[in-house]
């Protein structure tokens, strides 16, 4: 059924950013009791607009019966007992902000463009073995662009990358670690951890940026700088006459 109740809340919007307020549109409760066992549930739907952006979003709020925490009453400061709130919100707030170049990417291959855009919806929904994958896979289909046999194995790849000069041998450790992540939540459904995963993240978004984006931005700058001006010759300085001939 429909309820009444306060005509904002703060939330989290796909396009300002977390905490901010948000008007309520619409809001619906429900609330299930599970026959006699004395479990049940309440949640409450809202459609929501952030009045800044003027975008339209979906919360939902869902309380369980056993899902229970201690805390401590502001008023008497006794022990209370506090049900815990699972907030779920679509689209689902981004955990990890786009590059600006992301939407150039597509430019130079849309496969590549589609696998990154994919991979960020998998660290927005915590899937983090599947944003994992995406991240190995994208640095696979990236390589392939790049010229790079795709049947190679990843260690072969990134010696071919060094070999041309695409990376250095830092990054080509760094990638190395990448590509075992990646091969290890595909193969053994190892889940990283967001901070692993923030690293896996940096150092795919680094090799991409640079391999793709800042060589041709170089390029461009080396053709905007003028060329260097022509120096003027210097004045020969004539020769001195010959001396006279001695008597």
């Amino acid at each position: 059924m429909a309820t009444k109740g306060p005509k904002r809340i703060k939330a989290h919007c796909p396009q300002c950013g977390p905490d901010r307020w948000a008007a309520i549109k619409a809001r619906y409760h429900v609330h299930d009791d599970h026959g006699d066992s004395g479990l049940w549930t309440d949640t409450t739907y809202y459609i929501v607009q952030c009045p800044a952006c003027e975008t339209v979003y979906f919360l939902s709020d869902s309380v369980f019966s056993e899902d229970t925490s201690v805390g401590y009453s502001p008023h008497t400061g006794e022990e209370e007992e506090e049900y815990e709130h699972k907030i779920e919100q679509w689209p689902s707030p981004s955990q990890r902000d786009r590059p600006k170049w992301l939407e150039e990417i597509w430019v130079y291959d849309n496969q590549l463009h589609t696998l990154l855009i994919d991979t960020y919806k998998a660290l927005d929904n915590d899937l983090r073995i599947f944003a994992a994958i995406g991240i190995r896979t994208t640095f696979d289909r990236a390589s392939e662009f790049l010229g790079i046999d795709s049947a190679k194995r990843f260690d072969e790849k990134l010696f071919d990358l060094l070999d041309q000069g695409r990376i250095g041998r830092d990054e080509s450790r760094m990638l190395d670690a990448l590509t075992d992540a990646g091969s290890a939540a595909a193969h053994r459904g190892w889940a990283p951890t967001p901070e692993q995963l923030d690293v896996m993240m940096a150092s795919i978004e680094g090799f991409i940026y640079r391999t793709f984006i800042l060589r041709d931005q170089a390029q461009k700058l080396r053709e905007a700088v003028p060329p260097k001006p022509s120096r003027a010759k210097k004045p020969k300085i004539p020769e001195p006459p010959p001396e006279p001939a001695s008597a």
